[in-house]
């Protein structure tokens, strides 16, 4: 048996690890939509498989990658993609005192295929006795906001591969919407995308355009049947060559709360409790039940620290001073996040409410009366925005504004509330009006 090392196999990781399993209805809707001509939607909660899915099947080295950021506009993105091919991007038009997100382009594209303005010019050059022919090419001028100049310059460089967007939930709204209405021009054109995000409700893109409603596939990732955890688990001891007991096997995955992260992490933590870090000689059995708890003990520390930083950072939101009549601010971050951690923990998993949300906030509230709908519109209406100008990566929460829903989706934030006194956490939290 060929020996692998213990983070091949358990833990998360930005690669499929040995223990992945593919699932029939996650995988198998994946690999059917890799054969349509449809743009594809893969999310969930984070470290729930989204990655590893998309890897596993569409090779990330193969393929075009982009990575968004709160500050990507479409002709950002636009422009990464054309870097990724060997488009070289010269310079950018500007008009007035706006840019006009006119782009020259120049080059030679990938295959060796010239795009050029108006033909090609040759010239023989004799260079020692031989005859040396010599191409030129001419810079064109292409809009990278219209996604038709776009899909022109892709298409005339032959383009077959998958365009990957990861990190789609930090982009803006705007650049979200314009990004739904481009989707549609560019499935038209047999360009295909696959975009990934973090959140949990079906047709986030068709809120912006309706008429992607039948030119994409959603595939979710979760949730994950408790079979199919078991799988992972025994696909990781053939690996290894090693036996959890029974006990051990139900602990883990009753801990983690249905998140696949969680369970590799207990997985990996275990294995390292018991001194196991590479492929056994002969199989070893995991038995100690102890070693389960010390693991869980550790993983809550570890994601207690993560997740207290999160929440202290979002309840600090953005800078605020006084109004002109010297009132305090509203603060309603820190309400939020305080009264978030206030509800109880079946509610933290199916979502908050806005309504509930807003009541629990103006029952605490120094100025209960104040908190007005649209106060609370344009604070989770922006809570993405927010949580990515603090760096929180990935994002904690995320407002569902069909469902009119506060989500959590760090799959380990449930095993963090679950392990954990909210009442401290709530306590370590700086209040803004005390200092």
């Amino acid at each position: 048996m060929d020996k692998v090392k213990l983070e091949k196999v358990f833990g998360v990781s930005r690669e499929p690890v040995l223990s992945y399993v593919e699932r029939p209805q996650v995988d198998g809707l994946f690999k059917a939509s890799l054969k349509s001509d449809k743009q594809i939607i893969v999310y969930g909660s984070s470290k729930q498989g989204k990655t590893a899915l998309v890897e596993k099947h569409v090779p990330y080295k193969d393929n075009v990658v982009v990575r968004c950021d709160p500050l990507s506009t479409t002709a950002d993105i636009y422009k990464a993609i054309m870097r990724a091919l060997g488009v070289n991007i010269q310079v950018e038009v500007t008009d007035g005192e706006t840019t006009s997100k006119k782009a020259i382009i120049s080059g030679k594209l990938e295959g060796g295929v010239p795009f050029v303005a108006s033909g090609e010019v040759k010239s023989g050059l004799e260079e020692g006795g031989e005859k040396r022919e010599e191409r030129k090419y001419r810079a064109i001028e292409i809009n990278l906001s219209l996604a038709q100049d776009v899909g022109d310059l892709l298409k005339r460089q032959g383009i077959g591969k998958f365009i990957i967007l990861e990190n789609f939930h930090y982009l803006s709204e705007e650049t979200q919407r314009n990004l739904a209405f481009d989707l549609r021009t560019f499935q038209e054109m047999g360009i295909r995308f696959i975009i990934l995000g973090v959140w949990r409700e079906k047709n986030r893109l068709t809120q912006f355009n309706g008429d992607l409603l039948d030119r994409i596939v959603e595939v979710p990732v979760e949730p994950w049947e408790k079979t199919e955890f078991f799988s992972v688990i025994d696909k990781g001891e053939l690996k290894l060559n090693i036996r959890f007991s029974p006990a051990i096997k139900e602990g883990v995955i009753e801990s983690a709360f249905d998140s696949i992260g969680v369970v590799q992490e207990l997985l990996k933590t275990i294995c390292y409790l018991a001194e196991i870090e590479t492929t056994q000689d002969e199989v070893i059995g995991i038995n100690n039940v102890s070693l389960m708890v010390k693991a869980i003990q550790n993983k809550a520390v570890d994601y207690a620290s993560r997740h207290l930083r999160s929440l202290e950072s979002i309840a600090g939101g953005r800078k605020a001073s006084r109004a002109k009549d010297g009132l305090l601010p509203l603060y309603l971050p820190y309400y939020t996040v305080v009264a978030l951690l206030k509800f109880k923990f079946e509610d933290i998993l199916k979502g908050i409410q806005r309504e509930d949300l807003e009541e629990a906030i103006k029952k605490m509230h120094h100025r209960g009366k104040d908190v007005r709908p649209g106060d609370m519109s344009n604070l989770l209406h922006n809570f993405a925005q927010l949580q990515a100008e603090k760096k929180i990566v990935p994002p904690v929460f995320d407002y569902d504004q069909s469902t009119r829903t506060l989500r959590v989706v760090d799959s380990t934030f449930y095993f963090f509330v679950k392990n954990n006194d909210m009442d401290r956490i709530v306590e370590n939290i700086a209040n803004p009006i005390e200092e």
